[in-house]
């Protein structure tokens, strides 16, 4: 099973790879700093929490929105959770370059990050856990036909979508590599409607964030054929699906830099006209605090 800290490196990557993309797509409209008088830097929050994990957020500057430096980090800011339970810290960890916390939290809660720093506009954030979706897998050997037309496994993810609202999820797949020991993400194929290019967003660890869209309120199954022969010779473990129940403003997040990753492939002479606003969730800052509520599913 991927590790807390792999899983906040794994986060970090996606979300700085998206920003740097999004942030080269304006290219053409580069901002240059001299032209900002009166800019006042904020700070830039990227997290993911996952209900029943510790937890971590990065924290930078905005200044790398009108340069081209590499994000800044800040070290030494005041961070703190208000929870049901409590006030906790979390504390800078000089390894992961993540403020961090053994506190975990569960499906349904909510909780509010307070960010201070005698530099910065106080910054704030409150976001809720999605609630579980108890989702469960099937595995049928040589149960699909793959993209290039012969047998492959069948892998089959059931669960209930919430009624009365709009849902979010992120689908990753992996198998077991058995020479490394590890799993492996998987590039699979997207034949469900939901998974569609047009109805869903593909992710730099091949992850899928989708929507309830055709959906909603119904048991929905998502069925993935792998390619054929992939994990033949595996005698335990086979796959692994990591289903994730996430809140709008992760999935609106990594939408918006989607789509400014897409204007780059747009020119336009009238200045401006190409710019995409970023989506955040913080208050006074800049950058997004997610949650999720994660099915973790080994298929034998």
């Amino acid at each position: 099973m991927l590790n807390f800290k792999k899983k906040i490196q794994m986060k970090k990557y996606i979300i700085l790879s998206l920003v740097i993309g999004s942030l080269s797509a304006c290219f053409v409209d580069t901002i240059q700093p001299d032209e900002l008088i009166g800019y006042q830097k904020k700070m830039v929050v990227n997290g993911v929490f996952t209900a029943g994990e510790g937890l971590a957020i990065e924290l930078t500057t905005s200044e790398a929105s009108i340069d081209s430096t590499f994000p800044r980090l800040i070290k030494d800011a005041n961070v703190t959770l208000i929870t049901t339970s409590g006030n906790v810290s979390m504390s800078y960890n000089v390894l992961s370059e993540n403020y961090i916390t053994g506190t975990a939290l569960m499906s349904g809660e909510s909780v509010a990050l307070k960010i201070e720093h005698p530099s910065f506009p106080n910054v704030n954030s409150v976001v809720r856990f999605p609630v579980n979706i108890n989702a469960y897998g099937v595995l049928i050997e040589n149960g699909g036909i793959d993209t290039s037309g012969k047998k492959g496994d069948l892998l089959q993810v059931t669960f209930n979508d919430e009624a009365g609202k709009d849902n979010f999820y992120k689908i990753n797949v992996y198998y077991m590599n058995t020479t490394l020991n590890q799993w492996i993400p998987i590039n699979f194929d997207k034949r469900d409607p939901s998974l569609a290019e047009y109805n869903s967003y593909l992710l730099n660890d091949a992850g899928v964030l989708f929507s309830d869209e055709l959906f909603n309120g119904n048991s929905k199954t998502i069925s993935i054929v792998t390619t054929s022969g992939l994990v033949s010779s595996n005698p335990g473990d086979k796959y692994l699906i990591e289903l994730s129940s996430i809140t709008k403003d992760y999935f609106s997040y990594y939408r918006s830099l989607q789509r400014a990753q897409d204007a780059k492939e747009i020119s336009f002479q009238g200045g401006y006209n190409n710019a995409v606003v970023i989506h955040s969730n913080i208050v006074n800052g800049l950058g997004i605090l997610g949650a999720t509520t994660q099915n973790n599913i080994v298929l034998k």
